[in-house]
């Protein structure tokens, strides 16, 4: 046989927990990230260099007058400019504690092309030059020559090219930058987790909200395996009780006014023939035969409201909640023997063809003899009362594996398929127009139905016209002899 698998439930906790860690996960890695991108870019952008690396040519503009100077002399250096013919351009330098003699322009572009510097040969050279580092480039483009020299000592020195945004601006810049993406990322991040949380929420307000309306037939559908899930189950679960019980309540009102209307018409005609012919008696001066002819049919009304009323009674005492079966272990071949024999007479009387199949040995059964004897009889006395004479009626008792069948089955008139659905409710008659000849209430096969389920067994009916009726009542025994 093949196991099934148990679907294994998330509970929110774990599920908190694991977006609380993935989330301190996601913030640290955007932190690093970002880190290191904005570093990058300002690496790049601001071109941030060591001494080590720092040329002449880093400091150049389309406009020589545009040179940052004053990052240069800062660091107590200077910088020249040049033409190709060696003319002094700019002249800027460090002037307090300053060398000029040794450090001045001419000297220092001697110095320069003299170690080896060419405008096209070797446009970039570097040269150690007392204490200080000089640095000496051509800007082919603008066709000038820039020699910049700072103390070997300031090997931290830093420079930077000048952009549109200084570096404050693009700090600011920066930061807004990276709280929009943090913004951004943990929007689409919670999106993503909301299908866990609010998109379920959702559904169950949902769910409530036609509840709530009066939409029982409406089921609340979650993917999740929680207690989101959990919820859903049980608000479903409650929705299809009320469900129920609205319909139990809706079919009871509706038995309650078919049963009203029922007997209200059922006890119309004997009461109203009885006051008539009682007014008729009391108004008019009759014989003797007609005043006799009168009183039976008033007592033969009398009897029929009677009856409809003990049996009304009979019905609703059974369908109380107080009503409780007294039940003895009984032999139930014998008490079948016992009832039938009681109709003998009656079947002779109508010329009834009969045949009884009861078993010999003791089947035990608890049961309400009062109770049974009374449904069993309802079936007997209407085979006898519906049908013609020479009918056929047989009544059998069948046990096997520890269930037992009784059947009682005729070959009259039958009940058209119609009917048999309805057949066991109160006040159904196959006789539509109510013939008051019959003398039926028409609750005797609700009140055999309802005595046989209190007994705990079940009772079918199989018939078509002209074909007769097969009543098959089944119990199941918890033992026998």
């Amino acid at each position: 046989m093949k196991k099934i698998k148990k679907i294994k439930k998330k509970k929110l906790v774990n599920l908190l927990l694991k977006n609380y860690i993935i989330s301190f996960l996601l913030m640290l890695t955007l932190l690093i990230a970002t880190t290191f991108t904005v570093f990058t870019i300002a690496n790049i952008y601001y071109n941030l260099i060591i001494e080590n690396d720092v040329t002449a040519s880093v400091f150049f503009r389309d406009d020589y007058k545009q040179i940052p100077y004053k990052v240069i002399t800062s660091k107590h250096g200077f910088a020249y400019v040049y033409d190709t013919n060696g003319k002094i351009l700019v002249d800027k330098h460090y002037t307090v504690n300053f060398d000029y003699q040794k450090f001045n322009p001419e000297n220092i572009f001697s110095i320069v092309y003299k170690d080896g510097f060419n405008n096209k040969a070797n446009p970039n050279l570097t040269l150690s030059y007392e204490h200080y580092k000089i640095k000496a480039g051509y800007n082919k483009k603008q066709n000038y020559i820039l020699i910049i020299g700072y103390p070997i000592k300031g090997a931290d020195f830093f420079t930077t090219i000048d952009r549109k945004l200084n570096f404050k601006v693009f700090s600011v810049l920066a930061l807004i930058i990276c709280i929009l993406l943090f913004f951004v990322i943990f929007s689409i991040y919670s999106r993503f987790t909301s299908r866990f949380f609010v998109t379920p929420v959702n559904i169950l307000i949902e769910g409530a909200e036609k509840f709530a309306a009066g939409d029982y037939s409406s089921r609340i559908t979650l993917k999740v395996q929680n207690e989101f899930k959990d919820l859903g189950d049980t608000l479903n679960l409650m929705a299809s009780r009320i469900s129920e019980e609205k319909h139990l309540k809706e079919k009871s009102e509706f038995a309650r006014k078919r049963l009203i209307l029922d007997v209200s018409h059922d006890l119309k005609n004997p009461l109203s023939n009885i006051m008539g012919y009682a007014d008729y008696l009391v108004s008019n001066d009759i014989s003797k035969e007609e005043m006799s002819k009168y009183l039976y049919i008033i007592q033969q009304n009398s009897i029929r409201a009677n009856n409809l009323i003990q049996n009304l009674f009979e019905f609703s005492k059974l369908d109380s909640e107080d009503f409780h079966l007294q039940l003895e272990e009984t032999d139930i071949c014998e008490f079948m023997r016992e009832l039938i024999a009681s109709y003998i007479p009656a079947l002779d009387q109508k010329h009834f063809n009969y045949d009884f199949d009861i078993p010999e040995e003791k089947i035990l059964l608890n049961i309400d003899k009062k109770q049974l004897d009374r449904a069993i009889s309802n079936l007997i006395l209407n085979a006898i009362k519906y049908n013609k004479e020479g009918t056929a009626l047989s009544i059998t008792i069948q046990f096997e594996n520890n269930k037992l069948s009784l059947i009682i089955c005729d070959n009259g008139v039958g009940i058209p398929e119609s009917s048999l659905s309805t057949i066991f409710d109160p006040f159904v008659r196959v006789d539509k127009s109510r013939n008051i000849h019959s003398g039926g209430t028409g609750l005797g096969l609700s009140i055999t139905k309802t005595i046989i389920e209190k007994h705990n067994g079940s009772i079918d009916l199989i018939s078509a016209v002209n074909k007769g009726c097969k009543f098959i009542i089944s119990f199941t025994l918890n033992h026998n002899i």
